[in-house]
């Protein structure tokens, strides 16, 4: 029978294609064969770890810590730029600045104060190499004259090397500023601080001089409608003859003015009636009968005085001497004298009082009838007062909105010079006392060292698997020449 495995002479024989996997025993011996390539491929790892941080740039960063309230500091009572927002706002308005931080509102005054145009790690200068150009030039890479301005450029390689996050659950926003230097870091931090809090002012500076600016225009025109309606207001005065005193029509004050007047004149001619009246009395009484207060005078008091003297006088003497005696004559008669002087000063009260009637009287009348001509003058005024209360409306109207705006106009002039945002700086940028990058070679070298090894490793098991799996000649053993044979002549 023909033996197919049966090998010929000069057959070659390949060793390993059959086999199904590696078992843990052929690694470990695979891994011992190399072990020198292992730990060559470890130190060269650490070489190469140590070149690299020598030859790397080291950068430092440094952080600034800024608190942004949603809430503004309530300094007056009807702000242009108050914030009040709604409970799920906040986080929105935080994330809001963390934008306006990075816009070119705030880096670029940033540049233009520290001068990173000048800053060769900000702007560098191109390459003079003439295979550098000369690539540049073969692939289009030189930049258009209108990009190459120092400015714009230091402000694009400051955005790379700026960062700007808001922590979770939080309103502050942290400022990561890395370069070469520390100090320049914090420098840098702090400037985009100090100018992220004036563009903030400077934003509502503006907003309050837009409304003020707004507000004043139209104060022009409101001005001039208050002074149309007052002219509306004026010329319907004086067509309808509806002059005002003190914010009165004056046929109103002065019809108040006139009741007034007619009622003290009423009470006048009253008093003045009664007294004429008490006068008529008197006149038929005795000469020593008493006299009302009203009607006293001084003639007449001296007189009613000299009566009564005289009286009880001729009284005495008639009880003494008796009413026949001579002398009881002339007693008489000079009583007589003084009742017909009494008498007259009676009839002179009496004539004094109704003058005084006849004059309270006539006043009287002369009020009652100035008061029924403003009456109706007033009648008349008052069917000229619709209109006139219509335009009074209209100038009320515009004249509240004018003064509205003219107030508004004021308080957003002031708020120019007010600044209420409710930000403060919690951390201040410090010169950094690591460096961020490249890492410490406590980290870097065993790092390093274990990708060596690992790497080593590879190379191992890859080089024992080679050559195993390598093609090689096989020699013919003696004594198998016919079977050999047979073989080849099968």
């Amino acid at each position: 029978m023909f033996d197919f495995g049966t090998r010929m002479l000069g057959e070659p024989v390949a060793v390993g294609h059959g086999s199904p996997g590696l078992d843990s025993t052929e690694i470990l011996r695979r891994l011992r064969r190399g072990s020198g390539v292992i730990v060559l491929s470890g130190v060269a790892a650490v070489v190469l770890a140590l070149v690299g941080l020598h030859l790397a740039n080291p950068t430092y960063t440094s952080v600034l810590q800024i608190l942004v309230d949603p809430t503004d500091l309530s300094v007056i009572a009807n702000d242009l730029t108050t914030r009040s927002p709604q409970a799920d706002s906040g986080v929105s308005i935080a994330e809001s600045q963390t934008r306006v931080i990075q816009s070119d509102s705030v880096l670029r005054p940033v540049v233009e104060r520290l001068d990173l145009a000048r800053d060769d790690e900000f702007v560098r200068a191109p390459s003079t190499n003439p295979i550098v150009v000369a690539l540049k030039d073969l692939l289009d890479l030189d930049m258009p004259a209108a990009s190459r301005d120092p400015v714009n450029l230091a402000l694009d390689t400051l955005r790379t090397k700026l960062g700007v996050r808001r922590a979770e659950r939080t309103f502050v926003i942290d400022v990561y500023v890395q370069t070469y230097d520390p100090e320049k870091s914090a420098r840098i931090a702090n400037a985009i601080g100090e100018a992220y809090f004036a563009e903030e002012a400077r934003a509502r500076n503006d907003a309050a001089r837009r409304a003020s600016d707004a507000l004043t225009a139209r104060l022009t025109s409101l001005r001039r409608g208050v002074e149309e309606a007052e002219g509306k207001v004026l010329k319907y005065r004086e067509a309808n003859r509806l002059v005002t005193t003190s914010g009165r029509l004056l046929s109103d004050q002065q019809l108040g003015d006139l009741n007034q007047q007619l009622v003290t004149a009423t009470i006048r001619t009253a008093e003045a009636q009664s007294r004429l009246d008490q006068a008529r009395r008197m006149q038929a009484g005795e000469a020593g009968t008493a006299l009302p207060e009203m009607l006293q005078s001084t003639e007449m008091q001296n007189l009613r005085q000299s009566f009564a003297a005289l009286s009880r006088n001729t009284a005495e003497l008639a009880t003494r001497l008796g009413q026949r005696h001579p002398a009881m004559a002339e007693q008489y008669a000079q009583l007589r004298d003084l009742q017909r002087l009494i008498q007259r000063e009676k009839e002179r009260i009496i004539e004094t009082s109704q003058k005084d009637y006849d004059r309270a009287a006539a006043s009287e009348a002369a009020i009652r009838k100035s008061l029924d001509r403003v009456k109706a003058e007033t009648a008349g005024n008052d069917r000229a007062n619709v209109g006139l209360r219509e335009l009074d409306r209209e100038l009320d109207a515009r004249r509240a909105v004018y003064e509205t705006f003219l107030k508004r106009a004021r308080e957003t002039s002031e708020q120019e010079r007010l600044n209420n945002a409710n930000l403060r700086v919690i951390s201040a940028a410090t010169p950094a006392r690591r460096r961020a990058w490249p890492p410490s070679p406590k980290v870097v070298l065993p790092l390093a060292f274990v990708l060596g090894l690992a790497v080593g490793a590879g190379l191992a098991l890859l080089r024992g698997a080679r050559r195993e799996t390598g093609v090689m000649p096989a020699r013919a053993p003696v004594g198998l020449g016919a079977r050999s044979f047979r073989a080849a002549d099968a």
